[in-house]
């Protein structure tokens, strides 16, 4: 493991990616989100994605100069062509229209279409509920025919599907729950190799539909799981309906299907309803009679949706980001493959 802090990385990233071939402000942009990534905690959409986007821009699947257009809209709706640009920068302009929309009407929902990699929905969630409005976000894959099997089957149907809600707070800058309707992100399979380390059960199928703990499976046919057995399962589903359907991307297991990234993004205004302050007052009543509760045996302390996530920011915030060897590898080969010299400043420490 090596240990670099915020500060030191993003600016290496930042210029990666110029160096690729991005704007110098969409770059600082979308390093700062990759790291932002891995100092709450997910590692997964973090540092280690550098290496494929910037696959992805040199060979024209991204255009990081990539300007999103709307293509329908409604009065509380919007559908948006992402241009092909870097999914965080459409992602996040997406939210702020959606915000707009919701304080002149309450609600709004803005679909997106043809970006690249969206990075963490929480990232868009937070956005909008530290602003005022429960949000949610939800996307599909682009891995065409899926990577996770529905309940009950060992064949492939669904991507990942992730989904976040965020709700205002005063304790918390906001409360938010973030996952993916399989067990695990795609990503952190990805992390566990670069860990070198075996993966719980329960995770992945091998290509024979057999239970594995060896994360290079995914690369050899292997399949994800839905969370929560048939829960899971039908949640994924819905994602599909909603961020496949009404995106126009369409359905990962279909011949229509686009390998696309589509996301469906809502804000509700909390005013249209009370106070702000009355509400997040509420939330911050709601946190502390949870964690007010009796821990089951063998837990610490009761935490709250995103809680784990803020702690994980100050700390490494603190005390600065571990990387694994493989992970920051990928950022020295991404460097020199585009002719960047990482300074001494910001090399790992053991």
């Amino acid at each position: 493991m090596i240990r670099i802090t915020r500060d030191a990385l993003v600016p290496v990233l930042s210029q990666i990616l110029t160096a690729a071939g991005a704007p110098e402000t969409s770059a600082a942009q979308v390093a700062a989100s990759l790291v932002e990534n891995n100092l709450v905690g997910h590692d997964s959409h973090g540092v280690l994605r550098v290496t494929s986007y910037v696959e992805a821009i040199l060979s024209g699947r991204l255009d990081p100069h990539g300007t999103l257009r709307v293509t329908r809209e409604s009065a509380t709706t919007a559908l948006i062509d992402g241009g092909r640009g870097f999914g965080q920068m459409v992602l996040r302009q997406a939210m702020e229209m959606a915000m707009d929309k919701a304080r002149e009407h309450d609600v709004a929902v803005v679909t997106v279409r043809n970006c690249g990699h969206t990075g963490r929905m929480g990232e868009y969630a937070v956005q909008a509920a530290e602003e005022g409005f429960i949000a949610t976000v939800m996307g599909t894959g682009s891995r065409k025919g899926g990577t996770v099997a529905p309940f009950g089957s060992v064949s492939p149907a669904f991507n990942t599907n992730p989904m976040a809600w965020a709700v205002p707070a005063g304790r918390f800058p906001a409360v938010f729950f973030d996952f993916a309707t399989s067990v695990v992100a795609w990503g952190k399979i990805e992390a566990a190799i670069d860990k070198d380390v075996p993966i719980p059960a329960g995770w992945l199928l091998d290509a024979e539909g057999n239970p594995t703990t060896d994360p290079q499976d995914q690369k050899r046919g292997g399949v994800l799981l839905p969370f929560g057995a048939h829960k899971g399962s039908g949640l994924a589903f819905m994602v599909e309906a909603l961020a496949g359907g009404l995106t126009g991307v369409g359905c990962a297991p279909l011949p229509t299907y686009t390998s696309d990234f589509g996301t469906v993004l809502t804000a509700l205004n909390v005013e249209a309803f009370l106070p702000l302050a009355e509400y997040r007052q509420m939330m911050d009543d709601l946190i502390e009679a949870i964690k007010a509760g009796r821990p089951a045996p063998g837990v610490e302390e009761i935490l709250v949706p995103g809680e784990s996530e803020w702690r994980s920011r100050e700390e490494r915030l603190r005390n600065g980001l571990e990387l694994p060897e493989a992970t920051w590898q990928r950022v020295v080969d991404a460097a020199e493959r585009c002719g960047v010299r990482i300074p001494e400043v910001v090399q790992p420490t053991e």
